[in-house]
């Protein structure tokens, strides 16, 4: 069985879906979890969970639109625990429509979620890593970062900008013993930005199967090094 032993690990977005599958799974494996989210209750209900299972976990609502709330929720994490060994970049959001009908202001919201949020959490908790010559970073991107589809062209080219930023990060950390891997599901049966899933549910992915390949990128040996994995339910075409 695979073993996270005291690992301290950071999950953005945790409070449902994809992230709380994390969470949890990374918590029955024995880590310690720092759950960030905008939702205050569901991060108590989703500890509660955790701290069961005699593992300790800290929650710090965070809007990750703002800036300086990123910047003490890393404050907080290193201040609790000392130290991150892993950083889940969970959070995000989408929103599909044609074209000429998406705002402006769906554009900021989709890229600083998707994309800014990532590049400034690993930015507060990168040098930390990189100190002790170790750690590990999982982006959870999507395989609308790499094949696209009509109504989707914010929210696909947000994911392929956050492939982008994965696939650079592995190269430039190669050496430090620091690893980055993006997890990139096809549909899954939770919820992404206020929308959830309405149809053939049965044979969507479950934020668990997410989960199971997020644990799987992080509990590789210390010399292989995976920098991409994509998983798709059956019943979608790939």
């Amino acid at each position: 069985m695979t073993r996270l032993d005291d690992k301290i690990v950071l999950v953005s977005g945790a409070s449902r879906g994809i992230g709380r599958a994390i969470a949890l799974r990374f918590a029955r494996a024995g880590a310690d979890l720092i759950l960030a989210a905008r939702n205050l209750e569901e991060l108590q209900d989703l500890a509660a969970e955790i701290q069961a299972m005699g593992r300790s976990c800290l929650i710090v609502p965070t809007d990750l639109r703002d800036p300086a709330q990123i910047q003490a929720l890393a404050g907080q994490a290193f201040e609790h625990f000392g130290r991150i060994d892993i950083l889940v970049n969970n959070a995000g959001i989408g929103f599909w429509a044609p074209v000429t009908e998406l705002t402006l202001d769906q554009y900021d919201e989709m890229f600083d979620v998707n994309m800014r949020a990532v590049f400034l959490l690993t930015q507060a908790v990168l040098p930390q890593m990189i100190k002790r010559g170790g750690g590990h970073i999982v982006n959870i991107a999507s395989t609308s970062s790499r094949w696209t589809y009509p109504e989707g062209t914010l929210y696909c080219a947000s994911k392929f900008a956050l492939l982008g930023f994965n696939e650079a990060l592995a190269k430039e950390l190669r050496t430090t013993g620091v690893r980055v891997t993006a997890v990139c599901p096809g549909q899954v049966n939770t919820y992404l930005g206020g929308s959830g899933p309405q149809t053939w549910e049965e044979d969507m992915l479950s934020g668990e199967d997410v989960a199971e390949l997020a644990l799987q990128a992080v509990s590789l040996p210390p010399h292989a090094i995976v920098t991409e994995m994509v998983v798709w339910p059956r019943a979608e075409t790939f």
